[in-house]
């Protein structure tokens, strides 16, 4: 089992090795998931392989962003530059890149990024037929569902271990993107979920006052008291997440896992509690195994402050006018801290510096507070943490070095050097020994030269020196170590790079048969609810997509998709059936079989919202199949990987500018749509924030809060962003304004789109106004309006673009 681990830059990278990572993660100055990290240049890249390989250590790539077709050049120089070195694999998450990587660099592996939002066996299925070596599934999974997964496939699998959780499914988040045009999907998320937000009912009411705002912001996840179960779980990679924390936070954490790993694969118990607690001296936002353990709830949000809050101390005892005093489980020296975090009346976490800080008996402190804590609050140490050296001679986790001299008269001085792993080299000296005339070089003087490495790698284990009574320089020692070293180093460099794996064959058979489907410009609608089918049709809309999640907790009832099919079908419309934007494992098939049976009441197609979904249809011949806007096509070349596999329509990502669209389009062969009204889903989330706010339960034993009412969060400038949940027990939430470009339909249309689709789920009034107004506009028996707004509308991406 691999540890993986964050290297964010250089720094880190020593400080991953050195801590003893098997393999680090790390990006280009472009098209990285972490585009705030320093990140590598491509000399700095180059040495980071070389220094990775001579240590034994594997070197992954990530280009898990979207590119823009006006990237595309730069992106294939990237990728040229990376096929000249060798790297062990590339974490991708867009299918474009995908294909550019298949023709530019066939002989790297790919790895599929948790961008791919990869939740079950299905997901996995598809990847490893389209050639992925490894998958990083979603984080949101159990280790009950791990295993279920690992145990039916040999694509190696590689799952999260340690560090920040998003609170949305990864790769489906446009929070940040709607919010502030800096997109998740683009490495560059401003982390709206870190922020403060209110849950208020249907009148904005705010409810449950008494518990913290930072209600989506999650605790780190934890998985050193779970490294037993994912061992034998068969789990390839265990990755550590941290490329924008310090190099000792790498350092640390790492150290930590290695410990636990060795531990579990001798079968030795080990007390975790230690390691975790030295790991929150580090850096602390609160810790969780909800996701390993499957019970999501409101114990995984940090509830008070979305950063680091140290170490808990122990809880306030009294509180003055201008002072409390506490009391601490564990005494510490002021000198040791920054100073203390606490829990303030407000519902937030403040800073106290050491020096208003006083120590008082029996572990007890006084500190001098500008804001009044709660009442018994927590209060937490903020410890100094030493900067560690990464200078290469202060490094704890070298090779052992062996060491044979042989100096005999009339012969070259011979010096063989090996490691631990079996490699061995044997370099000459370039003249020959000399009997001595006076000093002989003793063995101690030779061990002292060989000894000197402490700018390499290696430490000397054991050295034996046979002198046949020669007097060797100490320049000729020094040369002969010197080569010995950099031809070890050399020997492991190939022999791992001997054994990175040749990417495996990608299947180019298409999944299903093309069908065609509804082309030219038309209104599409988007609805879970029977009546507004009835109003669409009623006002001509040609395309309906019906069904998927419900948005309100119960499931479609059949007798609805039954009549939604007729109805349609009388109209001479087209009726397709969405699947689930997010499986998990332990519904995939229930969700399928659900599927499978809608598909007998012979809709005219179906839109697939996740590629795992795609062994769910595969070879229809009569069945039009549509990629979903959670696929996240964002280019030409990702366009013609869904065509190659048979897709007879595809929704184009939502972060699209018009040229975008524009461009994908004139090379497109099938139809193409987007949405162009209603509250774009920005997030779709396992965590539930109204079980959080209302319940003390997980989901598991969950109330239902979410069934006797509507919901919103408000955040700190009153923007209200409704919250809906699934019959899956997912919680989605919509953005606080209103998609609306009927004003540019004649733009849409001539940029090449067919269906122009009005997203409606989550309004339960009348559409038939809308679907009228929508339809006489596009077909021209209207007017559109003019371009002017209210402030409850946005024209999303469309002009704008992502960051």
């Amino acid at each position: 089992m691999e540890l993986l681990a964050p290297a964010g830059s250089p720094a880190h990278l020593i400080a991953a090795l050195d801590a003893g990572a098997d393999a680090v993660y790390l990006g280009g100055k472009r098209f990285s998931a972490r585009k705030f990290a320093g990140n590598f240049s491509d000399e700095e890249m180059k040495e980071a392989v070389r220094m990775a390989h001579g240590k034994g250590a594997s070197v992954y790539v990530t280009l898990n962003t979207l590119i823009g077709d006006m990237e595309n050049k730069a992106l294939a120089e990237y990728l040229q530059f990376l096929g000249t070195i060798p790297i062990d694999g590339l974490l991708v998450q867009d299918f474009g890149v995908v294909s550019m990587a298949r023709k530019i660099t066939p002989h790297i592996p790919l790895h599929a990024s948790t961008q791919m939002t990869v939740s079950n066996l299905d997901g996995v299925r598809f990847l490893g037929d389209h050639g992925f070596q490894r998958v990083v599934l979603s984080r949101e999974l159990s280790l009950a569902e791990i295993k279920e997964i690992t145990d039916q496939t040999n694509v190696e699998i590689e799952v999260f271990v340690h560090g920040a959780l998003c609170v949305c499914y990864s790769g489906q988040c446009l929070m940040s993107s709607f919010i502030g045009g800096r997109s998740g999907n683009r490495g560059s998320c401003a982390q709206p979920c870190r922020m403060p937000y209110e849950l208020v009912d249907d009148a904005g009411r705010p409810l449950a006052q008494e518990k913290g705002k930072y209600i989506l912001s999650l605790k780190d996840m934890m998985g050193l008291p779970r490294i037993p179960d994912l061992l034998a779980a068969h789990v390839s990679s265990l990755k550590v997440e941290g490329r924008m924390k310090s190099a000792e936070y790498v350092y640390n954490t790492v150290s930590a896992y290695r410990k636990a790993i060795d531990a579990a694969k001798q079968h030795l118990l080990i007390d975790t509690e230690p390691l975790k607690l030295d790991l929150e001296e580090e850096f602390n936002r609160g810790y969780t195994t909800a996701y390993p353990d499957d019970t999501a709830g409101p114990s995984m949000i940090t509830e008070y402050a979305p950063g680091n809050h140290g170490v808990e101390a122990g809880r306030v005892e009294s509180i003055g006018r201008a002072a409390f005093v506490f009391k601490s489980e564990a005494d510490r020296r002021l000198a040791d801290v920054t100073g203390i975090s606490y829990e303030t009346e407000e519902r937030t976490i403040a800073f106290i510096p050491a020096e208003r800080l006083s120590s008082l008996k029996k572990g007890k402190y006084r500190a001098l507070f500008e804001k009044r804590p709660l009442a018994h609050a927590h209060v937490y140490w903020n410890v100094k943490i030493p900067k560690k050296s990464l200078a290469m001679k202060d490094l704890q986790g070298k090779i052992p070095l062996y060491l044979s001299l042989s100096a005999t008269p009339g012969e070259a001085l011979s010096l063989t050097a090996a490691d631990d792993k079996g490699h061995a080299v044997t370099v000459l000296s370039d003249v020959l020994m000399e009997k001595a005339k006076a000093h002989v070089t003793s063995a101690e003087e030779i061990e002292k030269q060989m000894s000197r490495l402490g700018n390499t790698w290696f430490t000397l284990a054991d050295i034996s020196a046979s002198n046949e009574g020669c007097m060797v320089p100490k320049s000729i020692l020094n040369h002969l170590r010197q080569e010995a070293v950099e031809s070890l180093l050399a020997k492991r460099r190939e022999a791992h790079e001997a054994g990175i794996p040749r990417p495996l064959p990608a299947s180019m058979t298409p999944a299903f048969s093309k069908v065609p489907s509804e082309e030219g410009a038309h209104v599409t609608v988007r609805t879970t609810l029977l009546s507004h089918v009835k109003e669409a049709l009623t006002a001509g809309v040609r395309q309906v997509i019906f069904g998927g999640e419900s948005f309100s907790h119960r499931p479609i009832p059949w007798k609805d998709y039954e009549e939604a099919v007729r109805l349609c079908h009388e109209a001479e419309a087209e009726i397709l059936f969405p699947t689930p934007r997010v499986v998990r494992e332990k519904y995939q098939a229930r969700a399928q079989a659900q599927l499978r049976k809608l598909l007998t009441l012979l809709p005219d197609g179906v839109v697939l919202e996740y590629a795992g979904a795609i062994e769910w249809v595969k070879g229809e011949e009569s069945l039009a199949v549509w990629a979903g806007p959670s696929m996240n096509i964002f280019n030409r070349e990702a366009e013609k990987e869904i065509e190659r596999l048979g897709f007879s329509g595809c929704f184009l990502s939502q972060e699209l500018t018009i040229p975008l669209i524009r461009h994908i389009a004139k090379g497109s062969d099938i139809p193409l749509g987007a949405y162009v009204y209603g509250r774009t889903e920005i997030m779709i989330s396992e965590y539930c924030a109204i079980n959080a706010v209302m319940g003390d339960k997980d989901k598991k034993h969950c109330p239902m809060y979410c069934m006797r009412g509507r919901f919103a969060l408000k955040d700190g400038e009153g923007r209200r962003f409704p919250i809906h949940t699934d019959e899956w027990c997912h919680m989605h939430i919509a953005n606080c304004h209103v998609l609306d470009m009927r004003p540019y339909f004649d733009e849409l249309k001539k940029a090449g789109l067919s269906a122009l689709t009005l997203d409606v789920r989550g309004n339960e009034g009348s559409i038939l106004s809308l679907c009228k107004d929508a339809c006489d506009i596009l077909c021209g028996r209207k007017e559109a309006p003019g371009a002017g707004r209210g402030d409850d509308v946005t024209r999303g991406h469309f002009f704008r673009g992502v960051l």
